[in-house]
């Protein structure tokens, strides 16, 4: 069988590898001049560089066997270590009870405390509906947490109120139940798989970056017969009588091409391949697709004259003075990201494609990203320099109150097609980790080879939490 995977992101290779080995004829076709998505690594200067902080964790044997095979052993353990930068000092997280209690001022706390109280004794008598985001945290953590971090975080990051953002979001990546539980699990930290807790643990590739995952992928692929294409965008998936029948795209040069296919797996952006269907989708299809959205990302790398800026692998910035969100420091990933005596950090700005942060040049970029270091106090001024400025214009898929049910129309209208299958982070609009990714891409390629369902579209489907 010859099947056309759309996308060479960590989903649509590790689908294309499966089904490679199982002897099928593969073709992936790719918009970009590499394999890897937005889990795409790149050096500049001498120095690995990610899309901020990606790390491969998993309690499932299987995918982590599967990872080692597909490194050939070549991988770095880490333990996570992360914080949150807060009422000007920097906490740990996930939250650790002698951190907060020794590092909070006892006021906010005592506060902190008295409003869960009076939250928990509220809903006794009028319970707040798990209507948004706000609602949903304020419910379970109180006002004064919601206020200094959850919310003032994920407004900055989603550039929206947290009153416009659904439910759905807080469940999947806040870790803890509710501030009872937080304190129950920091105090007496429970047995391992007894909660939903965050993995400490994580895989990296040694060196190469998160993208070596992809490019050994890309590699085997080809070893084995299979046909990558890239800086190759899609123009069309033709169909006839909703059966997928063949995609068309176009080359660098402007070129347009076209390759029959038996089965055609999507993990493109979910609207984009919509609209790339031919015959075209309904105009009911079209106003779904016109109201989801996405929130993009700059990433502003700085080479700083120091061996090490902090020993974490990431830090969140939420306070609404600082207009980065989040900063990562590769060389804590890995030892041969960035060697000698200086180091690279990454700082990441959401924003709208097309606003003015979106448009930030080099030289603006990282004034702004060396001052908010400084402010924090994590370097001094004059020692940093910014070495590259990118952009992803699907960094997250935003959640708002209508997603679910514009989503809803897309996928109905997807699963209406046969031979087609749309899978991913990206081909379900869906935010989930790397390891579900894979997990998918390797599902839908046993569905295909054994022509049973082999359960991709369960993966990260629930509640559960993705952090």
């Amino acid at each position: 069988m010859h099947v056309v995977v759309l996308g060479a992101g960590l989903a649509g290779l590790s689908c294309a590898y499966e089904l490679s080995k199982a002897g099928h004829t593969v073709t992936v076709v790719e918009k970009e001049n590499d394999v890897g998505g937005i889990g795409i690594s790149w050096q500049k200067n001498g120095y690995w560089l990610d899309y901020g902080p990606h790390r491969f964790h998993s309690r499932n044997e299987d995918l982590i066997k599967h990872l080692y095979e597909v490194l050939d052993n070549e991988i770095v353990i880490r333990e996570r270590m992360s914080r949150i930068y807060m009422q000007g000092k920097f906490f740990d997280y996930p939250l650790k009870l002698g951190n907060v209690l020794s590092a909070l001022p006892k006021k906010i706390m005592v506060k902190a405390m008295l409003d869960y109280m009076w939250i928990r004794i509220r809903q006794w008598f009028k319970p707040i509906p798990d209507t948004n985001f706000e609602n949903w945290v304020i419910k379970r953590f109180g006002k004064t947490l919601y206020e200094i971090f959850f919310g003032t975080y994920t407004s900055k990051a989603w550039k929206m109120p947290c009153t416009e953002i659904s439910a759905d979001w807080a469940s999947q990546r806040i870790s803890q139940a509710n501030l009872w539980h937080t304190i129950k699990t920091t105090a007496f930290p429970p047995k391992e798989g007894e909660v939903r807790s965050l993995v400490s643990e994580f895989w990296y590739p040694a060196h190469g970056g998160i993208g070596l995952i992809c490019r050994k992928y890309a590699e085997k692929i080809r070893a084995m017969g299979g046909t990558i294409h890239l800086d190759s965008e899609i123009v069309k998936v033709h169909t006839e009588d909703r059966v997928a029948k063949s995609v068309s795209y176009k080359d660098l040069d402007g070129n347009l091409h076209r390759v029959e296919g038996e089965y055609v797996v999507n993990t493109m952006p979910l609207p984009r391949m919509l609209e790339a269907l031919d015959p075209p989708v309904s105009p009911a299809v079209n106003t779904a697709i016109g109201n989801l959205r996405y929130i993009g990302i700059v990433f502003v790398y700085l080479e700083i004259d120091t061996p090490s800026v902090s020993p974490d692998h990431w830090v969140y910035l939420p306070e609404k003075n600082l207009t980065i969100h989040r900063i990562s420091e590769f060389k804590n990933f890995s030892d041969h990201e960035v060697p000698g005596d200086k180091t690279i950090v990454c700082c990441e700005i959401t924003c709208n494609r097309g606003d003015s942060d979106w448009n930030l040049t080099l030289e603006e970029g990282s004034k702004i990203a060396e001052q908010d270091l400084v402010t924090v106090g994590l370097i001094k001024p004059g020692i940093s320099r910014g070495i590259e400025i990118r952009r992803t214009r699907y960094a997250y898929p935003v959640y708002d109150l209508t997603y679910k049910e514009n989503l809803d129309v897309l996928m109905k209208e997807a699963r209406s097609y046969d031979v087609l299958t749309t899978t991913g982070r990206q081909g379900l609009y869906r935010y989930n980790n790397m390891d579900h990714s894979v997990a998918m891409g390797r599902k839908v390629a046993r569905t295909i080879i054994k022509g049973v369902d082999a359960g991709a579209g369960d993966v990260a489907a629930d509640q559960e939490y993705f952090g």
